[in-house]
């Protein structure tokens, strides 16, 4: 079984790069698919956020970083590198679901990879984290005229976050088919998520004590990395990195092996 689930988790995507590459592509489109502004909603809902949780975190809350020298500008950096890595991880959580019962006209095709839909989900929240990360990238250019070279780690560093959400939307698509209750509780799971990380408030700021339980959150990690490597040139803990990855890679074949042990009875629930 272990074997299965490792190999399940590359060939989900090797095997079927094709259709998720079309199935991405058709998500992405559909999302904006009607609307006034199209694919710009992609850059104004991230700016927005921006300046209203800058507004009430930097401007009325007052919070601040030992590394921040400057002032609410320099704040929305901050905040909104630690928000881009929230978001796309509450994304692919939110977007699992109904990542079955919304596909049910594939549930009972045998040869249709299901597995692979996740995969559909994981990479088309990624394409929202790139347009914000790239939104980041050019108001920085603007502001200080440089950029640091520890930038090109980014991609490494949403790798292995990528992959526990891939685990975590193959356990939560399969259980959700059984469960329906679980749709109720994503959304407290992902604000919990939010406000237990560094996204509004250094780790430093809590007793050391607790400092230890924030990293059990699974975004507390990466967001300290990327906003290092993009706003302060520092290089990802090498070591810390190698651990991430291990981990993300067992999330990853535990979310497959769960989802495959559940899959025979989805077409009987849907």
């Amino acid at each position: 079984m272990q074997a299965l689930g490792i190999s399940e988790v590359v060939n989900s995507l090797i095997s079927n790069r094709a259709l998720v590459y079309q199935l991405t592509r058709r998500n992405i489109q559909i999302r904006f698919r009607g609307t006034a502004l199209g694919i710009l909603w992609s850059l104004v809902t991230p700016i927005l956020m921006l300046v209203m949780y800058t507004f009430v975190f930097g401007t009325i809350l007052k919070v601040r970083w030992i590394q921040q020298q400057g002032g609410n500008l320099e704040f929305a950096t901050i905040l909104f590198s630690g928000l881009i890595v929230h978001t796309y991880f509450s994304e692919c959580l939110q977007h699992s679901v109904d990542l079955i019962t919304s596909n049910r006209q594939y549930v009972k095709k045998v040869v249709f990879p299901l597995t692979s839909l996740a995969w559909v989900a994981v990479l088309t929240s990624l394409f929202q984290a790139a347009i914000s990360t790239a939104v980041l990238l050019l108001y920085l250019m603007l502001a200080q005229n440089t950029l640091h070279w520890t930038l090109i780690v980014v991609p490494f560093l949403f790798f292995p976050l990528m992959l526990i959400a891939l685990g975590a939307s193959w356990i939560i698509a399969a259980t959700a088919v059984y469960l329906r209750d679980i749709s109720q509780m994503i959304g407290l799971i992902t604000l919990a998520l939010l406000f237990v990380s560094p996204v509004f408030y250094p780790v430093s700021s809590l007793p050391e004590a607790l400092q230890p339980l924030l990293y059990l959150n699974p975004i507390t990690w990466v967001i300290e990395q990327v906003r290092g490597a993009i706003l302060w040139g520092v290089l990802p803990d090498l070591v810390g990195y190698i651990k991430y990855t291990v981990i993300a890679f067992l999330v990853a074949w535990f979310g497959v092996v769960w989802f495959q042990r559940l899959r025979p009875g989805f077409a009987d629930v849907v």
